[in-house]
C-alpha cells in the first residue's frame, strides 16, 4: 500500500493489511491531529488499510 504523507513524499508499505491507526502510530503520526483518505475517501482510523490501498495523510488545523 501507498502512504502519501502530509509532506508530500510517498512510502509504500509491504503489509497486507493494518488497521489505520496502527500505521499512523508506526509512522510517528498522532492520529487525532491528522484526516485519513483511503482510496478517495475520508475514513475513520478504526477502517483496516489493505495491500493495493492509497492512503493520503492530511493534518488539519483551526483556528478560533
Amino acid at each position: 500500500m501507498q502512504v502519501i504523507l502530509p509532506d508530500r513524499s510517498v512510502r509504500t508499505l509491504s503489509r497486507t493489511s493494518a488497521p489505520i491507526e496502527e500505521i499512523l502510530l508506526e509512522l510517528g503520526i498522532n492520529p487525532t491531529t491528522v484526516i485519513v483518505v483511503k482510496n478517495g475517501k475520508v475514513v475513520p482510523e478504526d477502517v483496516t488499510a489493505k495491500k493495493g490501498d492509497e492512503l493520503r495523510i492530511l493534518r488539519f488545523s483551526h483556528g478560533g
